[in-house]
């Protein structure tokens, strides 16, 4: 199995390429706790939300009528909700509120959805990330959207992640995967991941090769608000020389968009192997080439190279699961 550490609001198109053309019993995923967006209330986990639209491919009910109504009440959340983020936000909410664990809670969506791959979260509490400013302490999505130029950057508040509890099956699902991928698309709710108490020891332990996919290409494009946090938890530039000293002792490899390659030489002095390619996908033909280029550099067991018909097959068959019985 290829377990991916993924941190993120959306699927990139790095991880949509490996979702797409491997199999999905071939993967499993540890997920980010942070990302919350409190929708009136009701929290949106975000990474969460993201992985699962992807692993469902293209059969679900696509709906966003919930948020189709809510623009008609000019609500500006950017992020766009479907009727399935609803239902899920609910379901997810009711259970925690009972007591019962996130692992399990998720273990039940995968099966309601005949998601194959494993989803573990990285923690079995979710617990937002705050942005501290000079007026103010907001959540760090809101303070991502809001246009305030009075709010000024002063720190990230993780306090909240001392008291995190790891979840428990990471250590053996970690020790068992034939690789580790930490694939982040947000640098900043990747920065807050590593930082679960005990995860840093099982990076640092597992037997098997371990890689990190630098998400900073040539299309990489940030915002000054974003980039003022980045500046503050470690990327003096934002680059893949600076993203590489973050990672020290807990990765082998370091995995560059061929934009990055100028660092290579830095960053093999660090003591990581490096490999380039193009990680700066466009378009389908891009999906495919780097599914098949990341395959190469981690041949999973009993599975066969990417291919495109192996979509159509995979899609065929899970709708014969859903056909409904007759009588």
């Amino acid at each position: 199995m290829l377990l991916i550490f993924y941190s993120g609001i959306r699927t990139s198109n790095i991880l949509h390429s490996l979702i797409t053309y491997l199999p999905q019993n071939k993967l499993g995923f540890v997920i980010d706790t942070s990302n919350i967006l409190n929708l009136s209330n009701m929290k949106m986990y975000l990474c969460l939300r993201a992985l699962v639209h992807s692993l469902m491919r293209l059969e679900y009910d696509n709906s966003y009528r919930v948020f189709s109504f809510l623009k008609k009440f000019e609500y500006t959340k950017k992020i766009q909700f479907t009727d399935l983020d609803i239902a899920m936000s609910i379901f997810l909410n009711e259970l925690i509120s009972k007591g019962e664990k996130l692992s399990d809670i998720i273990d039940k969506i995968s099966k309601n959805f005949m998601i194959e791959s494993k989803i573990f979260p990285v923690s079995e509490d979710f617990s937002s990330v705050y942005v501290k400013t000079g007026q103010k302490t907001l959540p760090y999505l809101e303070y991502l959207q809001t246009n305030d130029p009075e709010l000024k950057f002063q720190e990230l508040s993780l306090e909240e992640l001392e008291n995190k509890k790891l979840c428990e099956k990471l250590k053996d699902i970690a020790n068992n995967a034939e690789y580790i991928l930490l694939l982040p698309d947000d640098l900043v709710s990747f920065y807050t991941m590593l930082r679960v108490p005990g995860l840093k020891k099982i990076l640092e332990d597992v037997p098997c090769p371990s890689f990190a996919l630098c998400p900073i290409t040539a299309t990489s494009k940030f915002n000054p608000s974003y980039l003022d946090i980045l500046h503050k938890i470690g990327y003096p530039n934002v680059n893949a020389l600076e993203f590489s000293k973050l990672l020290e002792n807990l990765v082998d490899t370091i995995i560059l968009d061929e934009s990055q390659k100028e660092y290579r030489e830095q960053i093999q002095n660090l003591g990581f192997q490096v490999i380039t390619g193009n990680l700066a996908i466009q378009n389908k033909a891009q999906s495919f080439e780097l599914s098949s280029f990341l395959f190469n550099i981690f041949p999973l067991k009993e599975t066969v190279k990417p291919s495109k018909t192996n979509i159509v097959t995979r899609f065929l068959s899970r709708l014969v699961k859903r056909k409904p019985e007759t009588t």
